[in-house]
């Protein structure tokens, strides 16, 4: 009998980053110049300060061990601070907040708390991708809504109005990742009363939350702990701890309950040293700040460059280190994103990838390009010529 893979899996393409970025390492490998705008990965390190106070701790025993499920408490009073004194979210960190394995195991805590098979979970699309594949790995049935394109990414209200009710859960990525989209308080403030109203849990990505630029710094529990909204989110970028892959999770204590069942399952813990050195990271006031403004910066300059590329079509990123930019109608996006590497030195990630909507587009990561390369990226990117190519 031949062997056969679960047909679940199965179906799921391989993410895409996989392979762009394979072949970024290989063309480096071999000493050529590439300008990585794929992967969202900062250039920048952790905080030198908390990375050599964490060592100083790498003698204590439990520094090697295994922490609480949830995370060690001393992390999550420390994080649990910082939320009430920076957004003014007032948490239990015993029992309405997780550190876990980042956002994305942190997703799927979630979504296996809150849903069952066969439960109906919209997204908005362009979508992120890690969402989907998690929704399929869950049997949930995905209910994908395309957004508005013009010269930003919009929410497609009629269609989400018809689409709620029924619907189990809802995701929002805030900003948005591929679309660098950012939500108005108004805009959050009706998503929240729409799915409370139609009993439809809603749960917020917050990844990108601190590179929100033009969007608006609100979240519900800085006035109601709603009981169906699911916050999660990363250290990965904030304080480029990607590697130590940790992230949190808040909500309502009855949801974090069965969440630590599935986080007991899959991961047990996050990382101890990973949240030995994220204490000692926010004791740091105004160093993700700093690191947002040179984001900013790398956001003005893309948009800048695109607007001297012929066939790029720029859509304004509010926040967040993307752009998710349109091409010319009638071109492969995979073998164009082959073409701009091989031609410009640029790495960026088809948009198909995140879904029928972002066909004919490119997502462009402007927050990893490390100083030194960053005028050369963006003069080859404003050297970009589409005009009259075929693939």
């Amino acid at each position: 009998m031949p062997l056969t893979t679960s047909r679940r899996t199965a179906q799921i393409h391989m993410p895409p980053i996989h392979s762009i970025m394979s072949k970024v390492r290989k063309l480096r490998e071999s000493n050529r110049e590439i300008y990585s705008m794929a992967q969202a990965v900062p250039w920048y390190d952790p905080p030198h300060q908390a990375v050599e106070a964490m060592k100083l701790k790498m003698g204590e025993s439990n520094f090697h061990f295994y922490s609480p499920d949830p995370g060690l408490m001393s992390t999550r009073v420390a994080l649990a601070r910082e939320i009430s004194r920076r957004r003014g979210i007032a948490l239990n960190p015993a029992s309405e907040l997780h550190l876990t394995c980042g956002a994305s195991q942190a997703f799927v805590s979630s979504l296996m708390a809150v849903a069952d098979p066969g439960d109906r979970v919209v997204v908005l699309e362009p979508y992120y991708f890690d969402h989907v594949f998690a929704i399929q790995f869950s049997n949930l049935e995905l209910d994908s809504i395309p957004m508005n394109e013009d010269t930003r990414w919009n929410i497609p209200w009629k269609k989400l109005e018809k689409k709620i009710p029924g619907a189990r859960v809802m995701v929002l990525v805030n900003p948005g990742n591929p679309t660098g989209a950012s939500l108005s308080e108004s805009e959050i403030r009706r998503i929240v009363k729409l799915t409370g109203e139609n009993h439809c849990m809603l749960i917020i990505d917050e990844t990108y939350e601190r590179f929100n630029f033009t969007g608006s710094k609100y979240h519900p529990w800085m006035e109601t702990a709603f009981e169906h909204v699911i916050t999660i989110g990363s250290f990965s970028k904030s304080f480029s701890l990607s590697g130590w892959r940790l992230g949190y999770l808040f909500g309502a204590d009855c949801i974090l309950e069965q969440a630590l069942k599935v986080q007991d399952s899959v991961v047990i813990c996050p990382s101890t040293p990973g949240q030995i050195l994220l204490e000692q990271c926010l004791n740091l006031d105004g160093w993700v700040e700093n690191r947002a403004n040179e984001v900013e910066y790398r956001l003005n300059l893309c948009r800048e460059a695109m607007g001297q590329a012929e066939g790029l079509d720029w859509r304004e990123a509010e926040g967040g280190f993307f752009t998710l930019a349109k091409t010319p109608e009638g071109i492969n996006t995979y073998a164009l994103a082959e073409h701009l590497i091989d031609k410009y030195a640029i790495a960026t990630i088809p948009g198909e990838a995140f879904g029928e909507t972002g066909k004919r587009h490119l997502r462009f990561s402007f927050g990893c390009l490390a100083d030194k390369e960053l005028i050369p990226a963006m003069s080859a990117l404003a050297s970009v010529n589409l005009t009259d190519l075929v693939l």
